[in-house]
């Protein structure tokens, strides 16, 4: 599984081989850039929201800042969970990229075509897909798996598939963590590009992060296995420098080879936040373990879904199934947990608006009826803000709010996401805290992108 003959050979052989090159000696190792919610402020702001409708198959198209559905684009696949923008260092200007959709219960993603908001092709897999993530030099992808724990590498200048690894076996629902976490049950996290000729995936029934290295020889795509590193339990995501900053950068690129982890815990293991470090022709290794619990709490009560790093670059905010929000100082020698805050149930993702109105942080309770704005400087509770017209026998249990992303206006008083159940967007404003729109749309919108483009007008099809 591990090979496959390219039809690009001129473009991708170069690609890869130049960057296969350098590292296999351990040389530059470059990011994936942050993605960030603002734009400049030019008063003229167009934002289309693609999100997935779960129920229905269905991509949303929403013109955000009137709050109206723009069209719905059904694929004809089964628990169509999101649609992803694919941007490389190559098109990263182009407003109107094509966008890879997760099947989650099919083996395909389909793509999409923001231009025409149509559909153009799909591309098989022997798995159902779960995540993505573009490596921006070379413009290759990697998709991680919901059903079986397995990632493909597909060239995205062609949809081409051309590597697929991990093994061919279903292990969904997986039972080695909780399965009442929204990714609890999954056979993998979120798959992360180390740099080009690296990457990792993670294995969550046997609770391993597993790291290859890839080159191209004689026009095939090549990959070796270099390690499997332990995890104390189920591993969601890893964190790159490009988020944590370890080490800064230098010319555009980050030096750094520490990489952060979510451990989300088990009935018997509390949940973590893993210090790792990437060793060319070694793997992933593990530096530090910082359990993450509090007095009182058991570790069956917990569960941590989402690592989110503050712009400060010394903060991280851990949210706890529970409804704690732990805040872990990682800038010492050794991370540490100086507070712990109330936030809401399923505290889980993080949205950091870094100006505008001031350093608000707001956290999304899955499974509450609110959110929680924190002041980033401080790490005080400013608000609860209700967002949720659900009745209290369904909170706690379904989902209430989306997955990333979610979207600020520019002059940083709106704030906008989806609520997974109810199928609607809201627009909060920051400034009276409380929900000013809402629109209705219908199904269980679970995840998406919101494409924003800077001054430019266009007509929506």
């Amino acid at each position: 599984m591990g090979k496959k003959i390219i039809s690009s050979l001129s473009v991708v052989a170069l690609l890869i081989s130049s960057s296969y090159a350098s590292h296999m000696g351990g040389g530059k190792r470059f990011n994936n850039q942050i993605s960030s919610y603002f734009g400049d402020k030019q008063n003229n702001q167009i934002t289309r929201a693609y999100f997935g409708d779960k129920q229905n198959n269905q991509i949303d198209i929403v013109d955000v800042e009137n709050m109206k559905l723009i069209k719905t684009v059904k694929t004809n696949n089964q628990k169509t969970y999101s649609a992803e923008t694919i941007k490389t260092m190559y098109n990263h200007n182009d407003l109107t990229p094509k966008m890879y959709v997760s099947n989650r219960g099919s083996d395909r993603l389909d793509v999409l075509d923001s231009e025409t908001n149509k559909i153009i092709k799909s591309i098989e897999l022997p798995f159902h897909p779960r995540s993505i993530d573009v490596n921006k030099r070379t413009g290759l992808v990697l998709v991680s798996g919901v059903d079986k724990p397995m990632a493909a590498v597909i060239y995205s200048a062609t949809d081409e598939v051309l590597a697929i690894v991990g093994k061919n076996e279903v292990t969904y629902p997986t039972t080695s963590g909780h399965s009442n976490l929204s990714s609890g049950t999954l056979a993998t996290g979120h798959p992360h590009w180390i740099n080009e000729s690296h990457f990792s995936f993670i294995d969550r029934q046997n609770k391993t992060i597993i790291t290859y290295q890839i080159g191209v020889e004689n026009g095939q795509l090549l990959t070796r296995k270099l390690n499997e590193l332990k995890t104390p339990s189920p591993v969601h995501n890893l964190i790159p420098p490009s988020v944590h900053g370890h080490k800064g950068r230098s010319h555009g690129i980050y030096n750094s080879t520490v990489f952060y982890a979510t451990a989300e815990g088990s009935e018997g293991v509390y949940p973590s936040v893993l210090k790792l470090e990437f060793i060319p022709n070694v793997g992933m290794t593990l530096v530090e373990n910082l359990e993450i619990k509090k007095d009182g709490l058991l570790p069956k009560d917990m569960g941590v879904h989402h690592l989110n790093f503050l712009n400060d670059q010394r903060t991280i905010y851990v949210g706890s199934d529970e409804g704690n929000l732990f805040v872990v100082d990682y800038s010492g020698e050794k991370m540490r947990i100086v507070k712990s805050v109330k936030a809401g149930l399923g505290a889980g993702h993080m949205a950091e608006m870094k100006h505008g109105r001031g350093n608000i942080a707001i956290i999304i309770n899955h499974k509450d009826s609110f959110i929680t704005l924190i002041d980033a400087r401080t790490n005080n509770k400013i608000a609860d803000v209700k967002v949720s017209l659900l009745p209290q026998d369904k909170i706690g249990v379904v989902q209430t709010q989306s997955h990333p992303k979610y979207h600020f206006s520019r002059d940083g008083r709106y704030f906008y996401m989806f609520l997974t159940e109810e199928g609607s967007l809201v627009k909060v404003d920051l400034q009276q805290k409380r929900v000013v729109e809402r629109l209705n749309i219908g199904g269980k919108i679970a995840m998406g992108t919101f494409l924003e483009e800077k001054g430019k007008h266009r007509k929506f099809h």
